[in-house]
């Protein structure tokens, strides 16, 4: 005989087994928020990382999908005095949310109980649906184990397993929800304990340590970025042309771009003014600048529905300053459009996985006369054509009605230097004469924005004289430090001691001087990430130095010409005598501004050639 399942029992059996298998998970709890294990407290060091100021005990998340909420509970014990800054973290939440905390620590045998007050807890709003928690938990100190658990409405944008420290136990379970899709994207180059679609986990999971000239470790570290695609089927980051859909229809982005009449006058000011288009840009730019002045917020939405409230308060956050900017060129008739963009602390985008909420950023670009110029105002310092270093992270997204499109980051101005030193060896074995330095491009960039941080110039060659030891200098100008758009030059007239050694009447002098790179930054045979510079470099070193009467060249550094096989990199170092003067050209370039991981270990012999050149000495012998 056979027995007769009824249709809705089976879906009964199926939500029962369903139901079962989430509390299994829920009730397999690897913490529970307030108790904490004495040995914990009693550890003195991380057994697999002595090293280690704090690791993280455990990190437990749980989205309880019927109550649209998300649980985190998080466990650090604190090794090292470096490792107490742990105790102040920040933590992206949601409007609503519940924070509480307790620091342990054993005094005298005894676990002593440090509550966090509401007055140590910080909540501010980044953007329209973004919210941030700061928490400064109290009386942390060496041996401190520290317990923080957070209650909030979603779930979470990404899920750690890896950081700086050492991670005991990292556990994510995400209920399903049949309001709610999502994708989790995995990063990183550690392997789980465990994946599924519910629950991941990860054990005894290294510290991330972090490699010279390297992108965010956001990149690279053991993660999982995720995104909501759609709640109660309302697309949200299905593709990238939805993200760029919303945006458009995004009450912070393309309708706070809508008229803003505010601006006609400026603009109608600036077509008055100049009838040259790239003067003319060049004065929006300028004028933008001046209008409103950047909080140091980074943001791709504004931060109020109409543009004009920044404008007024002459105060904004980077998308305030960069929509009024493209605003401002639309009506002086420029083609331009907003590209939205992952600052390089945020990570990169993915052209495989849409991403709303990845986006942090948004500047100006502009097709003028058959050339691209990007533009951002919210710094001074920076022209036409050139991005800050936060903004250079490989590519953006176009957003416009018509076009949604992928667009090249990546620089094409250089960090370029051309340095003379004319030196006239001393009796005395002291070196003077002139040091001149043309920077340009991002060099040029990068000088201005350091000398704009001294009071003086004379506060800035003390510190350019403490930074290079032996060094005085007796004269100094600067030229076109105002001037963006023109090479900056630095000249100084100096005298420099303690760069000569002796040995009998033998006198050895390093010609790199100041410009002597004394070690390969990078120590490692192996690499897994791109070694990323942000911009290739073009530097020339010229070297000029004048013997005494009496004095002969007894040995020169020998000339070197080498290049990466693809001619990505190059050091040119040619050595020679004519009369009594010891003459140097040192050129040294890299092509690129991001090198992968199969490239590392031809720029790392490279660069150990540079080092042992470098090392060389010009031999003299007084007669």
């Amino acid at each position: 005989m056979k027995t007769k399942i009824f249709p809705w029992l089976f879906i009964f059996a199926i939500a029962f087994l369903s139901v079962t298998q989430l509390s299994v998970f829920a009730q397999k709890v690897p913490i529970k928020f307030g108790k904490v294990d004495k040995t914990d407290l009693e550890m003195k060091v991380y057994p697999s990382d002595t090293s280690a100021v704090a690791a993280i005990l455990c990190n437990y998340g749980y989205f309880n999908s019927t109550r649209f909420e998300f649980v985190r509970t998080l466990r650090i014990k604190i090794f090292k005095k470096e490792g107490t800054s742990w105790g102040n973290q920040y933590f992206p939440v949601s409007s609503k949310s519940n924070i509480r905390g307790i620091t342990y620590n054993l005094e005298n045998g005894v676990v002593v109980e440090s509550k966090l007050k509401s007055e140590s807890i910080f909540k501010e709003r980044v953007t329209a649906n973004y919210y941030r928690a700061r928490v400064a938990m109290p009386n942390v100190k060496e041996g401190s184990v520290i317990d923080i658990e957070f209650r909030y409405d979603g779930l979470p944008r990404e899920w750690r397993f890896q950081e700086e420290i050492p991670v005991r136990w990292s556990e994510l379970i995400i209920e399903p929800s049949s309001n709610l899709t999502f994708r989790k994207n995995f990063y990183g180059f550690e392997h789980l304990l465990e994946s599924t679609d519910l629950r991941s986990v990860a054990k005894e999971m290294p510290a991330f340590k972090e490699e010279p000239y390297m992108n965010s470790s956001n990149n690279y570290i053991t993660k999982y970025e995720i995104e909501i695609l759609s709640v109660n089927f309302l697309d949200f980051s299905t593709t990238w042309d939805a993200v760029n859909n919303r945006l458009r229809e995004s009450e912070n982005f393309g309708k706070a771009m809508q008229e803003c009449a505010f601006l006609n006058s400026v603009a109608k000011g600036l077509n008055k003014n100049y009838h040259d288009s790239l003067k003319r840009l060049i004065a929006a730019h300028e004028a933008t600048k001046e209008a409103v002045k950047w909080d140091e917020n980074e943001s791709v939405v504004s931060s109020s529905e109409n543009l004009n409230t920044a404008f007024n308060k002459k105060i904004g956050n980077s998308a305030d300053i960069n929509l009024i900017l493209i605003q401002l060129l639309k009506k002086l008739d420029f083609e331009v459009y907003p590209v939205a963009l992952s600052t390089r602390s945020n990570g990169l985008l993915s052209p495989i996985c849409p991403s709303l909420t990845k986006l942090n950023y948004v500047i100006a670009y502009v097709l003028l006369g058959g050339n691209k110029y990007f533009l951002d105002a919210t710094e001074e310092l920076i022209p036409v054509g050139m991005l800050p270093e936060r903004c250079i992270n490989i590519q953006g997204r176009l957003i416009d009605e018509n076009k949604s499109e992928w667009v090249n980051l990546i620089p094409d101005k250089k960090e370029k230097k051309f340095i003379l030193c004319e030196m006239k060896l001393e009796a005395d074995n002291v070196l003077t004469g002139k040091i001149i330095k043309t920077n340009y491009d991002y060099a040029a960039l990068d000088f201005r924005k350091n000398y704009q941080k001294f009071n003086s110039k004379e506060e800035y060659l003390k510190d350019f004289e403490s930074n290079n030891k032996g060094l005085s200098v007796i004269n100094c100008a600067i030229t076109n430090l105002d001037s963006i758009y023109l090479p900056l030059k630095e000249s100084y007239d100096v005298k420099i001691k303690n760069n000569v050694t002796t040995a009998g009447n033998m006198i050895y002098i390093n010609p790199l001087l100041f410009e002597q790179i004394n070690s390969n930054p990078f120590k490692a045979e192996d690499r897994k990430y791109p070694v990323d510079f942000i911009y290739p470099s073009d530097k020339t070193y010229i070297f000029n130095l004048n013997l005494p009467e009496g004095a002969q060249v007894v040995e020169l550094p020998k000339s070197l010409t080498m290049r990466l096989e693809d001619g990505s990199a190059s050091i040119q170092y040619l050595v020679a005598t004519k009369d009594n003067i010891v003459q140097l050209s040192y050129k040294f370039i890299l092509n690129k501004e991001i090198y992968s991981e199969n490239e590392y270990s031809n720029l790392r012999a490279l660069f150990s050639e540079l080092v042992k050149k470098h090392a060389e000495q010009i031999v003299i012998k007084i007669l």
